[in-house]
């Protein structure tokens, strides 16, 4: 299911783009002069994978909190503390973890791909930097080394990474009821959906752009299960191609925007326009699809969450004119109650085998040999 954190950064006056030299007060800022969260911002944090883009970021370490079995599913909230405020600097939605032990080949890996080695330019011409070494290049860059993997210890795809020009100040009374938000680099608080909404509300309007809109989305549609077994997240698949095909499974990305352009951002049935409540559905099962077809627009509906629900289950289908059958197993008083039956608005040519498809296979009317 969806995990929703706030995690404390380390304050950056450079937007994020390279240290700025502020000096830290406790944990790995303190002790070396820099943080690693701060090229979260930079162009160079930007990695390519296929056709797809992710965003490589750094927090600090996250504890116990359960982020493999939240792979792809997890929110991060970025706030930083400073001045006597706290601000809200970023947001990264969709992502995967790195900052496990289990994962250091794939940060070595991301290390490697980017070539972040030759960031430590940037950390050296830092004074407080070499103020923590002595002005011993030779120790820096000794410590630089050991440490390099770390610095992208978090992916997700570019389209869910917010950075904002101007860092958001929050209220946290008005946000948790409490003085002041958690502001340890090494801490982290895992947020309910109504703070989360209040975080997002506390976004200027001038501020709201298409990310933050896509955000919204990916936020009110997020998972309430746990990653489907077959999907966890391991050390031998590329991070970024588990990243692709959990967003494919749950309707984002970019089969759930291809959808929304098909349809017109409405209900394949209903027309119904509430983001809120739509559904990125497959038409030929995910289990049974190839990668091809589970990316194609054409196998996908958009569909109200209640309408999602009954067409995942098999209870209601549709042939190969749009018309809807409904299955005996809904009664009358459901059918009722519902509305049904009710026909596509159009039927895309593309769509017909896989309406097919779901009508002899998934159908419950079909599996149990039933006819209307």
């Amino acid at each position: 299911m969806a995990l929703f954190i706030q995690k404390p950064i380390f304050w950056n006056t450079n937007q994020y783009l390279t240290p700025s030299g502020v000096k830290g007060t406790s944990g790995f800022p303190e002790a070396h002069g820099y943080g690693h969260e701060e090229w979260n911002n930079s162009p160079r944090m930007l990695l390519s994978g296929g056709e797809a883009q992710f965003r490589v970021f750094h927090t600090e370490g996250l504890g116990t909190a359960p982020i493999d079995t939240n792979a792809g599913q997890t929110f991060v909230f970025l706030t930083a503390s400073h001045d006597g405020i706290q601000q809200l600097v970023g947001i990264a939605g969709n992502a995967i973890g790195l900052t496990n032990d289990s994962h250091r080949l794939h940060r070595e890996k991301i290390v490697r791909e980017l070539l972040l080695d030759d960031l430590w330019e940037d950390a050296w011409n830092i004074g407080n930097v070499q103020g923590k070494f002595d002005g011993k290049q030779s120790q820096f860059l000794k410590a630089w080394k050991k440490d390099l993997h770390w610095i992208p210890n978090w992916i997700c795809p570019d389209e869910f990474y917010l950075w904002f020009d101007e860092p958001v100040t929050l209220n946290p009374r008005a946000i948790t009821g409490k003085e002041r938000l958690l502001g340890m680099y090494s801490t982290y608080t895992e947020l309910d959906l109504p703070t989360v909404g209040r975080i997002m509300d506390a976004v200027p309007v001038d501020q709201r752009d298409e990310k933050w809109d896509r955000l919204i989305d990916a936020i009110q549609c997020a998972p309430v299960e746990p990653l489907p077994a077959d999907i966890l997240f391991n050390s031998r698949e590329p991070v970024t191609e588990v990243l692709s095909s959990i967003n494919a499974r749950r309707g984002q990305g970019k089969f759930r925007e291809d959808l929304m352009r098909l349809w017109g951002a409405a209900c394949s049935v209903t027309g119904l326009q509430c983001r809120e409540v739509l559904r990125a559905s497959h038409v030929r099962p995910w289990a049974d699809s190839n990668n091809q077809q589970r990316l194609d627009s054409h196998n996908g509906l958009l569909l109200s969450a209640n309408l999602d629900a009954l067409f995942d289950k098999g209870l209601i289908t549709f042939d190969s004119k749009g018309e809807m059958h409904v299955s005996r197993r809904v009664d009358a008083r459901h059918r009722l109650a519902l509305g049904l039956p009710m026909p596509l608005r159009f039927v895309p040519k593309g769509l017909v085998p896989y309406l097919n498809y779901h009508k002899s296979e998934v159908f419950q009317d079909s599996k149990s040999g039933l006819t209307q």
